[in-house]
């Protein structure tokens, strides 16, 4: 049991290897293509970049830098295109085979999804269990970065959500309303509001984000 004058220094010491860790997708064996998935998943289907544009009403240069890996997909935007393309969003997550069950991920297995190469982004994610099928419920690890949180868009999309605050402090607006969290606050909404969620401060910030998808799982 570790004693009570630890935690802080067991904790920041996961904090400090947890923020490294998203930091470095490029250095891990096997980083996680989101874009290459969604577009061999699009290509698959008979899909043009005009008709998933017209499917969830996003840009088609938007479309196509999110294929490109030239920008790093907020997961609301990550949802709508898993929808799309008639399949879980877990799906564009992992190649592994598929647990029916339950999903186990340790620490050396986490991926990253990749930040664009030579490219400020706001966030990166590490998702809980991207190889667990028919779900109804996405789970990740987000780090907010300062950089371009100034020009995120309000995100809407199907479901619910939880955010918990891991570490720093986190802006979120939901429609006219400010919200400012700091460690050990959450905050659940319905995802079809318009809301925003940015770091509040010059420095990181990590949240738990956990997603409902409000509708039957599609396998």
């Amino acid at each position: 049991m570790i004693k009570i004058e630890k935690r802080n220094e067991y904790y920041e010491k996961y904090l400090t290897d947890l923020a490294d860790h998203m930091d470095k997708p490029q250095e891990q064996s096997e980083p996680i293509h989101v874009g290459e998935k969604i577009k061999y998943m699009r290509e698959t289907q008979g899909l043009s970049l005009a008709d998933l544009a017209q499917k969830t009403g996003f840009d088609i240069t938007m479309l196509e830098n999110i294929e490109q890996e030239k920008i790093t997909p907020p997961l609301g935007t990550m949802i709508r295109l898993s929808r799309a393309l008639n399949t879980v969003m877990s799906s564009l997550f992992s190649d592994q085979e598929e647990k029916n069950n339950y999903s186990v991920l340790r620490v050396s297995d986490q991926k990253t999804a990749p930040l664009p190469s030579g490219r400020a982004s706001y966030h990166s994610y590490i998702p809980l269990a991207a190889d667990l099928k028919d779900r109804h419920m996405d789970a990740f690890i987000v780090k907010l970065n300062p950089e371009k949180a100034k020009d995120v868009v309000p995100s809407v999309h199907d479901g619910e959500e939880l955010i918990y605050v891991i570490d720093g402090e986190v802006k979120i607006v939901v429609e006219d309303n400010l919200e400012i969290l700091s460690l050990g606050d959450a905050l659940y909404l319905k995802s079809t509001t318009p809301h925003v969620v940015v770091t509040n401060t010059d420095k990181p910030a990590l949240i738990l984000a956990v997603m409902y998808s409000g509708h039957e799982a599609v396998s």
